[in-house]
């Protein structure tokens, strides 16, 4: 019994590792496909949009709104509005994901429905474990790398 306990133990600690690193490529992803959006809503509508990255005080929680806005709270109702919707997603809960290192002027990516014209920033995911990920927007290119070594099948920055 006290080895079948043992082994229970070590199995449950390498899934949930498992789960952790799935939750840190999975939001990076979605951060990656989010920015794709607001661009291609700024093409669509011919309009400047905002992607706001709020923090809720000191805590790990993090959301993102999409905006026409260049001001909003995400977590307050209504203030982030695109053409009339809210478009806010939780982007970290502080528990299993961090988010650091954003970059972006003002906590916000903007995005011009000229080509070229975005703003340049990124965000940095880490998990439990000390994994971390990269979501980059350049003038050019949008990209998730890993900041310190190649891992979780992402090259390093």
């Amino acid at each position: 019994m006290a080895v079948l306990g043992i082994l229970i133990s070590i199995g449950v600690n390498a899934y949930s590792g498992i789960f952790s690193q799935q939750a840190l490529v999975q939001k990076s992803e979605h951060l990656y496909h989010f920015l794709r959006l607001a661009k291609s809503q700024s093409i669509k509508h011919n309009k400047k949009v905002y992607v706001h990255f709020c923090q809720l005080g000191n805590s790990g929680t993090w959301k993102m709104a999409m905006s026409d806005l260049s001001s909003c709270d995400c977590f307050v109702a209504n203030s982030c509005l695109l053409d009339g919707l809210e478009v806010v997603e939780e982007l970290t809960d502080g528990k299993v994901l961090s988010a650091s290192n954003v970059t972006f002027s003002g906590n916000r990516a903007s995005y011009s429905p000229m080509r070229f014209s975005v703003e340049t920033g990124g965000v940095t995911f880490s998990d439990t474990n000390g994994y971390k990920l990269r979501v980059i927007q350049g003038v050019v290119r949008l990209r998730v790398c890993s900041p310190d070594q190649e891992q979780l099948g992402y090259k390093k920055c």
